[in-house]
């Protein structure tokens, strides 16, 4: 007979089961808006994301006080960009909010995705 293993109730947010470095729509899901103060941005190379896709180079803010990373996709760098202009340096302190956009394409789809405003 099998001895199950010892475990005790969660009651967290369903996000928390993910282990992931990246900032996901789960993880703002039911939320709200968001207010956040850019640190800086980092660049990744050879990054495998969910079901082993991977990239090459992969863009991410990293916000002040917080564990995750958001992986920048075109839409959210040029959200960044006409908010504070291409030189990155500049996006260090300044505060931006993140919400869940419901409608967001990916990969043929619709699902839900992280934008900035």
């Amino acid at each position: 007979m099998n001895k199950k293993p010892n475990g005790e109730v969660f009651e967290g947010r369903s996000s928390e089961m993910k282990d992931s470095p990246w900032l996901a729509s789960e993880d703002l899901m039911d939320v709200g808006d968001v207010k956040v103060k850019v640190v800086c941005c980092h660049r990744y190379k050879d990054v495998e994301f969910d079901k082993g896709r991977t990239e090459s180079k992969v863009y991410t803010l990293e916000f002040e006080g917080k564990k995750k990373e958001l992986v920048l996709n075109n839409t959210n760098r040029k959200t960044m960009v006409a908010k504070f202009g291409t030189d990155v340096r500049e996006w260090a302190g300044k505060e931006v909010v993140l919400y869940v956009d419901k409608r967001v394409r990916f990969a043929g789809k619709t699902v839900c995705g992280i934008r900035i405003k």
